[in-house]
């Protein structure tokens, strides 16, 4: 296994039968086993849409795990998904070239590729938030194509928010809406968290060919010391854990990219609906624990599992708890802690020093 160092990006690459994973480590080399194996039931040619000999694809089907169409190499080696389970949980993003089996990432590109008419402007500007965007996306599920359906139904079963959870260590139970976006010039996203609603780990599944780094349309991760990137390519999974200290952005797109299209399918796995409570609804959020305050107690390293949602609740209970309409002294002072530790500077972006003149 040969390791390229990111300062703050795992890596991993497949090209042919060996892989490359970044990590803070040594560099070593193993070689990986390469399955051709054709599918041969339900299947289309994932280019033209009629059957093929070659290079054929099945559909996913209701039910179906994510797993089932990740490129076996990457996601059947245990210390692979050892590195990446390690920089979920650390708070830093994964970056995973040639991350589906190549028959459905050509099939998806060529489906989006043929979609221009179902993809629609978004675009919003506000100068409380200073975030501003302008790209183009699919949202109107009566515009999705037939993939584009069974992508949402592979990405929204149990069996791959399972799956999600055992990687990210974030509860991903609750619904997701995978989204096409195309960026044309012009196109970008200024730095946001991605932390809203019940959000927990975003995935972003880059479907781009033929692109130069010149024409931007780049994923900056913005760490507190270094701002490494993704570029637009094909077949690249982009997965991280969102709180408030997971700012990215999406670098403008240049006119010279011309009719070269920058897509993607993303969206966010969501906390199945849990929300913070003084009702003993404990067997649902985190086992052995006798109150939910204390498995943040336990590690104030958990107070970034706090989704938006759930962060506002706590604000909520928190002023329950000092207009005295809550009276257990204890659990209060629990809460109070909880939530003044997850509103310190430490848990919030706020690397810049402002110097008043």
């Amino acid at each position: 296994m040969k390791m390229m160092i990111y300062t703050s990006l795992l890596s991993i690459v497949f090209y042919g039968s060996l892989f490359a994973s970044a990590s803070n480590s040594s560099e070593t080399t193993i070689k990986a086993c390469v399955d051709n194996e054709d599918q041969t039931d339900n299947t289309v040619d994932p280019v033209s849409g009629g059957s093929s000999n070659s290079n054929k694809f099945t559909y996913p089907k209701v039910g179906d795990s994510i797993t089932s169409f990740l490129n076996p190499n990457l996601f059947q080696d245990p210390e692979t998904i050892h590195n990446i389970k390690q920089q979920l949980r650390a708070g830093k993003p994964v970056m995973i070239h040639n991350a589906f089996q190549p028959e459905y990432a050509e099939a998806m590109y060529q489906d989006l590729s043929s979609a221009e008419g179902a993809f629609e402007l978004h675009e919003y500007a506000h100068e409380q938030d200073d975030f501003s965007c302008y790209h183009y996306n699919i949202y109107d599920l009566q515009k999705y194509t037939p993939l584009m359906n069974a992508t949402l139904e592979l990405f929204n079963s149990t069996a791959t928010k399972e799956f999600a959870s055992e990687l990210s260590g974030r509860r991903c139970g609750g619904q997701t809406w995978p989204a096409a976006s195309w960026y044309k010039p012009g196109s970008h996203s200024l730095p946001h968290s991605d932390w809203a609603d019940q959000r927990t780990v975003a995935y972003v599944w880059h479907l781009t060919k033929g692109w130069k780094h010149g024409w931007g349309g780049h994923l900056y991760w913005m760490s507190e010391t270094s701002f490494p990137f993704v570029p637009p390519s094909f077949n690249t999974l982009v997965l991280f854990s969102v709180n408030t200290r997971t700012q990215h952005m999406v670098t403008s797109v240049n006119h010279l990219a011309g009719d070269v299209k920058r897509l993607t399918i993303n969206g966010w796995w969501e906390d199945n609906g849990w929300l913070p409570s003084f009702e003993d609804d404990l067997a649902q959020f985190a086992e052995g624990y006798d109150d939910w305050l204390d498995y943040f107690l336990e590690d104030s390293a958990r107070l970034l599992e706090f989704t938006a949602d759930q962060s506002f609740r706590l604000g909520q209970l928190q002023a329950e708890c000092a207009a005295g309409g809550y009276y257990d002294e204890i659990r209060c002072n629990k809460l109070h802690y909880v939530y003044e530790t997850l509103h310190e500077g430490s848990y919030w972006y706020n690397e810049i020093h402002y110097v008043e003149l």
